[in-house]
């Protein structure tokens, strides 16, 4: 079975090599001559590191999404890979390539260092990503299946300086999910980042009605999710939750909040992925549903005695739009 780093692209390389390559690879000469080290000015190290459990497939599909990524935010791109087998040796690869646009203006160069070890014995691990690190950039951590005791032992060395770390709450163990952060505001998770077009939805029809209209007589929230889509039912929960919170914490509106309820699913083709119901001890109703296979969902809703049905384009972020939102905001 081959280890991560061989089913990622990149020329295989010494480690002490690896710097030494970069300092020479792009430059062609004078960088005023259009060379390719002209369009090479990363904002950011962006560190992804991947566990033993994550498939090369999956492995791939993150580094691809990492990649375009990178292309609309110019990065040093460090990518841990850990090995199944065989030595205590670190052993490395690096990836490079020119993206170009419509016109030559818009070409955007990428870099990425490969670096696959031991993570039994990974005390050296911390001072080989910061000799690789663009020292001057701030540096974010990407955790995709690493065990969450790991996770851990990295808090004092690895992610020191971290400005922002991300995983997914969606296809991480509880044991990550519970994690207890030193600096938790500067965890974030892409599962929460991928429902951006859904709070945005959601949030710009029920903005056509009053806060009074919304929570007279609701008791309950329920929210129905395919397994797969977890960590996306409670973000749009925590969210739900929220803005409802500011509603019924008032003095005037000291009533309890709607008990919220989670329900996994298993749908069908025709089903719906995720969707949410509110429910109301009278006539009102609230009704909300995506579905995963085509970018539509729906909203339907009755309230003050007016029925109201309204179809939605509406799909998660991408990976690489994900990855900015949680990042960054």
């Amino acid at each position: 079975m081959p280890e991560l780093i061989d089913v990622l692209p990149g020329i295989s390389l010494p480690v002490e090599e690896v710097t030494r390559r970069l300092d020479t690879m792009w430059s062609t000469g004078d960088a005023s001559d259009g060379s390719p080290s002209e369009f090479r000015a990363s904002q950011m190290n962006v560190v992804l590191h991947l566990g033993r459990g994550v498939a090369a497939s999956d492995a791939r599909a993150r580094f691809d999404g990492l990649i375009r990524f990178a292309q609309r935010y110019p990065s040093r791109i460090i990518v841990l890979c850990p090995r199944d087998s065989g030595s205590d040796q670190m052993t490395a690869k690096l990836f490079s390539q020119c993206y170009i646009g419509s016109s030559h203006r818009e070409m955007c160069c990428c870099e990425a260092l490969l670096l696959s070890y031991q993570p039994e014995g990974s005390g050296f691990l911390s001072n080989q990503v910061s000799t690789w690190l663009e020292s001057d950039l701030p540096t974010y951590h990407w955790f995709s299946g690493v065990p969450g005791h790991r996770i851990s032992g990295y808090f004092t060395n690895l992610l020191a300086g971290v400005r922002r770390c991300v995983y997914d709450s969606s296809i991480e163990s509880d044991e990550v999910n519970s994690l207890d952060w030193p600096q938790p505001q500067r965890v974030h998770d892409l599962a929460k980042a991928r429902i951006l077009p859904i709070r945005q939805s959601i949030g710009q029809y029920l903005s056509g009605y009053s806060m009074d209209v919304l929570c007279a007589k609701l008791k309950t929230v329920t929210i129905r999710h395919a397994s797969k889509l977890q960590g996306e039912a409670v973000a749009l929960s925590e969210w739900v939750t929220a803005c409802l919170s500011r509603y019924f914490d008032l003095p005037e509106n000291g009533h309890d909040l709607p008990s919220m309820n989670l329900v996994v699913t298993e749908p069908n083709e025709d089903s719906a992925c995720l969707s949410m119901v509110w429910g109301y001890t009278n006539d009102n109703s609230l009704q909300w549903s995506m579905h995963q296979a085509e970018p539509r969902g729906q909203i339907q809703s009755y309230f003050e005695g007016r029925k109201e049905q309204m179809p939605t384009h509406i799909r998660l972020l991408p990976l690489e739009k994900a990855l900015a939102e949680a990042l960054f905001f």
